[in-house]
């Protein structure tokens, strides 16, 4: 560490991307304290990035917000790319064209990480649970285990307790994948956890997307470990794709190596030995989706030898995540589930699908990712659980009318009522719902627009569904 600190010593390095999800401010800080002169830039005004300015208080960095300025990407001497930069963006091709070198915080980590034990999950939907599981197993087990990551934990603060012998959890998007091509990234177990239509705002098609999942493989050996979902149409092609020891994990098909559903026990199974793990009866968690992430991270744990008896302690201890079908409250016999960090239809689908036979007030709605809602329009009119959509309203929620449009040729546009803020959409759904029913914010969009992320979305539901016990009865 100490040759890339007197690497990095009074170099001009420009920050792109600082955000509020502690990427940004992660690789600052660290570079701060590196000794770098520092230049942060961002296209967020400093009121929209106030939490994380408020952090770096009384460190000496310069600030170019609201906007990016060409000479930025000229007089330096690197650029750190933060994830949701598009590698395609102009600044960082007058960066290349300079022959500036970019690097992102995983560059930084990979290059100064002392242990070679690193667990990465990537996937569309399910790698947070994923990841927090299999930690949640690794602690259970008594490892030395690390945590970070997409999840909302950078890397680079996690660095200083990493020892040789720790066991390195690491949630990756495709986006930080992308940014470390160069460094022919190799976990020794890597999940994928599934690949469905995301990102199309982004990528030009979906194969590019797919492709971009899959780099969580591509430079693993014979002796690494991939951990794949046998049910999802695009992963169970990658046996033909990859060099690594394949494990699959299955709700459908009995298959092994890995775990799978069998009469409703989970069972993990190796040549000769099957090993039952789990009854569906002992999981907290709902719906068929968190099955496969449990089925996932068991996986992971029957791997590096934990046994079947800690890895059911530590599934039937995990409270799951906020945000990701999370129960917030019950109100007047009304119970109220949070599933913010559902941006994609097929994810508001898997949610329906783990209330069955329960009557649903479902929110809806948000920016546009360049998906299609056909497919969820479709499983909504079909649903006769699904009493009514709040429809949430804003000028820069584009999915919104295109799920408005799928939604009428299959409901009754009559049940679809349009709220301008998630505030009325909380409070128009309590008076259409009776006790014993549900109220289920699963927008199948990203929040951008009405709300800084999915998370802040979260949160806006939580204080309007907490706040609903200040109104008269």
């Amino acid at each position: 560490m100490t040759k890339i600190f007197e690497d990095l010593k009074n170099k001009r390095i420009t920050i792109m991307g600082l955000g509020l999800n502690q990427g940004g401010l992660g690789v600052t800080q660290f570079l701060v304290k590196a000794g770098a002169q520092i230049l942060v830039t961002d296209l967020k005004t400093k009121e929209e990035l106030n939490p994380s300015l408020e952090k770096l208080k009384g460190f000496n960095i310069k600030y170019v917000l609201g906007r990016h300025r060409e000479e930025d990407f000229i007089n330096t001497d690197m650029v750190i790319q933060n994830p949701a930069i598009p590698h395609h963006s102009k600044y960082l091709k007058i960066a290349r064209s300079q022959g500036i070198p970019i690097e992102t915080d995983l560059g930084f980590f990979f290059q100064l990480c002392p242990s070679k034990k690193i667990i990465a999950i990537a996937g569309t939907k399910g790698k947070s649970t994923v990841s927090f599981l299999i930690y949640h197993i690794f602690k259970e087990a008594q490892k030395e285990v690390a945590l970070a990551g997409n999840i909302g934990i950078s890397v680079l603060d996690i660095l200083e307790k990493i020892t040789p012998q720790t066991w390195v959890i690491l949630e990756i998007s495709t986006w930080q994948m992308e940014g470390m091509k160069k460094h022919k990234f190799r976990p020794q177990t890597a999940v994928l956890t599934n690949i469905l239509p995301d990102h199309l705002d982004r990528y030009p098609n979906f194969k590019e997307y797919a492709q971009a999942e899959k780099l969580i493989f591509q430079h693993q050996r014979s002796k690494d470990n991939l951990v794949v979902n046998f049910d999802n149409e695009e992963t169970i092609q990658v046996k033909e794709e990859t060099k690594s020891q394949v494990y699959w994990f299955s709700t459908k098909e009995k298959i092994e190596p890995g775990s799978y559903l069998e009469k409703d026990n989970l069972f993990f199974q190796s040549g000769e030995h099957k090993i039952p793990f789990a009854k569906i009866s002992n999981l907290t968690l709902p719906g068929t989706h968190h099955l496969e992430n449990i089925l996932a991270a068991g996986t992971v744990g029957f791997i590096h030898k934990i046994p079947a008896e800690i890895i059911l302690r530590a599934i039937k201890n995990f409270p799951g995540l906020p945000y990701r079908l999370e129960f917030i409250r019950e109100f007047k016999g009304i119970k109220f589930y949070n599933d913010s960090c559902s941006t994609t239809p097929e994810a508001t689908l898997a949610a329906l699908e783990s209330f069955p036979q329960q009557s649903i007030i479902l929110i809806l709605g948000g920016k546009d990712k360049k998906l299609d809602y056909e497919k969820l329009g479709k499983a909504i009119g079909k649903n006769k659980e699904i009493k009514k959509i709040i429809l949430l309203q804003h000028p820069d929620y584009d999915a919104s009318p295109k799920i408005f449009s799928a939604l009428k040729k299959y409901f009754d546009p009559e049940k679809i009522i349009l709220a301008s803020n998630l505030k009325i959409g909380v409070e128009a759904a309590l008076q259409k719902t009776q006790p014993n029913e549900i109220i289920l914010l699963s927008p199948a969009a990203a929040s951008f627009g009405m709300f800084k992320n999915e998370f802040d979305r979260g949160d806006q539901f939580n204080t309007a569904v907490k706040n609903l016990k200040r109104q008269k009865p």
